[in-house]
């Protein structure tokens, strides 16, 4: 009986350190995860003044179209 306890003690030392493990790798992934959302969201942003700048452009392009 005390054999087997010992083996239960071992396998469960192991589901431990392998959860430890597991725990540590997922935060780093976490970590990687927010960056990579804001560098999206830089892009994002990035997006949005180059269209706006060109949908400018454009419009002052057909204005001095038609006043000329």
């Amino acid at each position: 009986m005390e054999n087997h306890d010992t083996e239960q003690n071992r396998r469960l030392d192991k589901v431990e350190d392998h959860i430890e493990t597991t725990n540590k790798e997922l935060g780093q992934v976490q970590t990687d995860v927010a960056k990579v959302k804001t560098d999206v969201a830089w892009l994002k942003r990035t997006y949005w003044v180059v269209v706006s700048a060109s949908v400018g452009g454009l419009i002052a392009g057909v204005i001095n179209l038609l006043k000329g």
